[in-house]
Order: C-alpha cells, then structure tokens, then sequence
C-alpha cells in the first residue's frame, strides 16, 4: 500500500469512528433509557466523537506514536565525544573526522535496508514517517558527499569499522526514487517538504554525478532526475523557498537537461528580497533571522559554482558585504540566537567558512576556522550531539522549541557549516590555517548594521555579543510560552504536534545575547 493510499485509509478509519461514536451516543439513551449509566456513555461517546472529528480536520501525523530506541552502542560514545570536543579553544582537523564519523555511525544505526530512509530518535513534526525518512537522509547526505569527493568512499566510525559513504549514497538515491520501491520518496507536491529535501538530494547529484553517472544503472538516473523535475511547476510559500526549484534546475540542466525559463525566474525572485549590506528578508514572514546563514548565502554560494554565468557574481558580492559584519555576532562561548529553526544552530558558521573560501576571501580563513571552533565546541559541550545525530533543540534537547514543521531529521541542517569546509579540500586554508580570535577577543565594539536594522555590541572582557533589534527598542524580552498540560494532553489525542510558535519571543525582543538564549530564559 502506498503512503498516500495508507493516510487514506487513515482518513476512512477516522471517520468510521466517528460515525461509530455518534451511534453509541444516540443509541445508549434509547436501549438504556434515562439511567445514569446511558448518559454517562453517552457523553464519552460524544466526547470521543468530538476527537475523532477534529482529529479529521486538522490533520493526524502518520507515525505520532511511532518512536526510535536510541542505538545503545552510540549512547554509550556520548560521555566520551562531549568530553573530548566540547568547550574546547580549538577542535583539531582529526577532531572534525571524529564527529563525521560518530555521525555516520548514527546513519547506519538508523537507515533504513535500501539506504533512503534515516529515522532518528526524537518527536516527529508534522510531514509524517515516510518524510521524516526523507529528511534524515537528504540532510546529512551533502556531507558524505563532499568526505567522498575529497576524501574518499571510506569514513573511519568510532568501532573501527569503515562506512561507505559512496554506496549509502548511491543506493539511497536509487531506492527513494524508484516509483515502484518500497523506500519510495513519494511525488514532489505543491506546498510540500519534499521541495526542501529535493535541494539537498540534487546538491549531491551534482558533487558526485560523475562517479553517479558511471555507477547507477540508467534506468535508476533517469528515475533520480524524473523525481527531482517532479519540483518544477510547484507551488511555494515564497521567500527561501524560491532558492529550491532554483537549485534543482541549476543541478538538472548540469545533468543535461535542457535549460527551464522557471530556474531563472525563481533566481531573479528569490534576489528581490535583498534588503542590502548581503541580508536578505524572508518572504515566509518578512523577518530576517539566521535564514541568511544556513540557507541563503550557503544555497547561493553553491548555486555559484554550479553555473557561475546564471550567477553572474552575486552570490560572491553578496556574501562579501555580509561576511565582515556578521563576523562580530560569534562568541568564544554561545551564540546571539533568534528567530525560527533555532535548532539548525551549529550552521550559523556557514557564511564565513564560505567568505574565507572566495577567490578573494572576505574575512581571513583563520577567522572563519576560530568561528567553526567556537561554534561546535559550545555545542558539542552542551548536547547538541547525541545518540549519533543532532539533538532538537539549541543547547540539548529541548523539543519545545521546535516549529512543528521540525521533525526528527531536521536538526541535521546544522551540518552545513561542515559541508561548507568539507566541501574544501584538505589542503585548503579553512584546514590549515592558524585560528585567530574572534573580534570580541580583540576588543569591544558597537556595530550598527544599518540594513537588517541590527546593534550588535561586543563586551571582549565577558566574550559576550549582544544584538539588538532596533526595531524593537523599548520590547523588553517576551518570554517563551511553555507547551502546558492541555496542549501536551492534544497532541497525544489529536496525534500531531501542537507546539506554541512563541513569536514574540523568537522575533520581538529588544536584544538576544550569546551568553542567555531566547529559549533558557
């Protein structure tokens, strides 16, 4: 039975129960006439069809109560990994290798037996088991991608065994996207998350489509290249979401697939959110957040590569204006966090391990190394890695944070900050460059970045960043909103996440510190 055949039949089951509690309901009354018994029935009876119908309305999760054990064996390397890596001054290059490889250990632990499904422990978002499946795969797959393209197939796991990254790719590609599979994807819809997942699977068909091509029978690439054209044509939500369909025309037509108007159209779209000095808004909610990290300049900076006459040296620029400026949000110890996917947070260093890589570096390699560092090895010490994946939510686990769009593969987007230095060769100057100090280990400063309307203070005796929100002067600081008892007692009723979007708390602070963030106030 297929995935959308099962919710169907889901759906038909729901409504069955309903009708079924709607009987009793009417029925108790009738056989057991005015008796406290009959009208106690018949108000659990109506109550479970009160359920039964708003379970149908809003929607249940596929999988809500579906839950991974935590491989026992990677448990056990947690203790170790955060003593080794964590809160450290400088993670060395072979520290790097270690994470790669506890990481991959995870993706066997997880995968599914033809490789296109990852499911990680954790609580599901709303997208459902078969794309949550999705999703572990694709995030991370960009980073196997480029060990192999530079490194090669083999990653050391911390057993002592290798992991072939080259045949976990090349298998996972070939079954989720094999219509008549049992690892199916699923069709590319309107509005749908498989537009996401599609930029990371189409960013590895082009890092390694020579080795693909000469390895994957052509029936299995034209299968690949039919599910990611399934994008074109689809509707979106705008914003970052233009940067998708952009990517995967840009990744077909270097398959050769012939040129799609809509690619360009997307890219030019997709530029008019520029807001000035390399920010860019997002068309999602007109805010700008750390989006321009993890998704913007690292989506365009490939993009670049990719075709560089479609890019016509914007993405370079762009990123040359943001990197100098953004330098001064990073901390020896945290991070000035806010807005949304806060849970991506290890990719904020992104941007600058690509600035320092440009033809003509924006910032010295040493920095954006110092910015690696610092970000990973905070993490790390507070529990960003565990049981073989990237834990939701900022310092640790912490499941309230996440938009519930946030399933248990999300996280891994915070990988991109490593496949931005992965993708660089060992030789290059992001691995061999001597770390410098960040500028609050310079000095104190007092930035203003006029365009995204941000105040970003350095206090070099704290080694604390704080950046203010001038829109926002005189807010004071919105707490977060815990999820509570009711909502809790929801989601397990309606089967679905119903987490608290905590806006305010997230966007309309008058500042955010690296030393206190938005969520452990």
């Amino acid at each position: 039975m297929t995935h959308a055949a099962r919710l169907t039949a889901a759906t038909r089951l729901h409504l069955w129960a309903l009708l079924a509690a709607l009987a009793v309901a009417v029925l108790a009354p009738l056989l057991l006439g005015g008796t406290a018994l009959a009208l106690i029935i018949s108000a659990a009876a109506l109550g479970l069809a009160g359920w039964q119908w708003l379970g149908t309305v809003v929607g249940r999760v596929d999988g809500w109560f579906h839950r991974v054990r935590p491989a026992p064996a990677l448990v056990a390397l947690d203790p170790a990994l955060k003593a080794a890596w964590g809160d450290k001054p400088g993670l060395p290059n072979a520290g790097y290798d270690s994470i790669v490889g506890y990481l991959a250990a995870g993706i066997r632990a997880y995968r599914s037996p033809r490789c296109a499904l990852v499911l990680y422990p954790g609580v599901p978002g709303t997208r459902g088991l078969r794309v949550e499946g999705l999703e572990g795969f694709a995030r991370a797959a960009p980073l196997l991608a480029a060990w192999v393209r530079h490194r090669g197939d083999a990653i050391p796991l911390p057993d002592g065994e290798t992991f072939d990254a080259f045949a976990h790719l090349a298998d996972g590609l070939t079954a989720g996207t094999d219509p008549t599979g049992p690892e199916y994807w699923g069709d590319i819809g309107d509005l749908d998350q498989r537009i996401i997942e599609a930029v990371d699977i189409a960013l590895v068909a082009w890092m390694l489509r020579d080795r693909l091509q000469a390895s994957m029978r052509p029936d299995a690439q034209a299968a690949l290249l039919a599910w990611l054209g399934g994008i074109e044509g689809r509707r979106i939500y705008g914003g970052n979401w233009h940067l998708c369909p952009m990517m995967v025309g840009l990744v077909l037509e270097s398959w050769g697939r012939p040129p799609n108007p809509l690619t360009r159209q997307h890219q030019a779209e997709f530029f008019r959110y520029a807001i000035g000095g390399g920010w860019f808004s997002d068309g999602l909610n007109g805010a700008v957040d750390h989006y321009n990290a993890w998704q913007m300049h690292y989506l365009l900076a490939f993009a670049a590569e990719i075709d560089p006459a479609a890019d016509q040296g914007r993405a370079a620029a762009a990123l040359a204006e943001f990197a100098p400026g953004y330098s001064h949000f990073f901390a020896p110890h945290g991070f000035p966090i806010f807005g949304r996917s806060a849970c991506y947070r290890m990719a904020v260093a992104a941007p600058l391990v690509l600035a320092a890589a440009l033809p003509e570096p924006a910032i010295p390699p040493g920095l954006a190394r110092r910015a690696l560092d610092a970000t990973w090895s905070h993490f790390i010490g507070r529990g960003a890695l565990a049981a073989g994946t990237v834990t939701q939510g900022y310092q640790s686990i912490d499941p309230d944070l996440l938009e519930n769009y946030s399933g248990r593969g999300s996280s891994l987007w915070a990988l991109r900050s490593l496949v931005a230095a992965y993708w660089q060769r060992p030789d290059a100057p992001i691995w061999t460059a001597t770390a410098l100090p960040l500028p609050v280990e310079c000095g104190d400063y007092d930035l203003t970045l006029a365009a995204p309307g941000f105040r970003v203070l350095g206090h070099a005796g704290t080694g604390r960043v704080e950046v203010q929100l001038l829109r926002n002067a005189g807010a004071g600081a919105p707490p977060m909103q815990p999820l509570g008892g009711w909502r809790r007692l929801g989601q397990v009723l309606l089967r679905r996440p119903l987490r608290r979007a905590n806006y305010a708390a997230k966007y309309r602070r008058e500042a955010y510190s690296s030393d206190r963030p938005f969520c452990e106030s």
